[in-house]
């Protein structure tokens, strides 16, 4: 999903924050589809000011934002159009995502079963993804961010 450029611009931009702590810069990196899984490619779209209290994050807090595509998390209050602040950090069970599973991205509930873990979405609709070789958690839904529409 990100690219070593991109890792390294993020990694500078959480060390200035360290820096000055009046408000936390949390880049958009593009969207996410919260539906069936697709090849994507991040993009930086610019940044969101949050005050850090509001979220309670963490003073060293890895965070970015993903616009949401799509209606499989529907049943958790995650709509098409709504911005999800993500922390890097690692997943537990129950935990709502953004991942990429066997080399596409998505957005879905974290679910471990006897160890074996896959995603599950908010919406009868949609099926549970299982693994066929990777799955790798890219962030943690820690904040939803939901605009009036016009």
């Amino acid at each position: 999903m990100l690219s070593h450029r991109q890792k390294h611009l993020l990694q500078l931009l959480w060390l200035s924050q360290t820096r000055s702590w009046l408000r936390h810069q949390i880049p958009l990196l593009g969207s996410i589809i919260a539906g069936k899984p697709e090849a994507g490619e991040s993009r930086m779209d610019g940044c969101i000011d949050i005050d850090p209290t509001t979220l309670r994050l963490p003073k060293n807090a890895r965070t970015f934002a993903l616009k949401v595509r799509g209606d499989s998390m529907r049943n958790a209050a995650i709509l098409e159009g709504d911005i999800v602040i993500m922390e890097f950090r690692e997943a537990r069970h129950g935990d709502i995502v953004a991942a990429l599973i066997d080399g596409e991205t998505t957005l879905k509930r974290f679910v471990l079963q006897n160890g074996a873990p896959y995603l599950r979405a908010s919406n009868p609709k949609y099926p549970d993804l299982i693994p066929a070789r990777e799955l790798v958690i890219q962030g943690v839904l820690i904040a939803l961010l939901r605009l009036p529409t016009k």
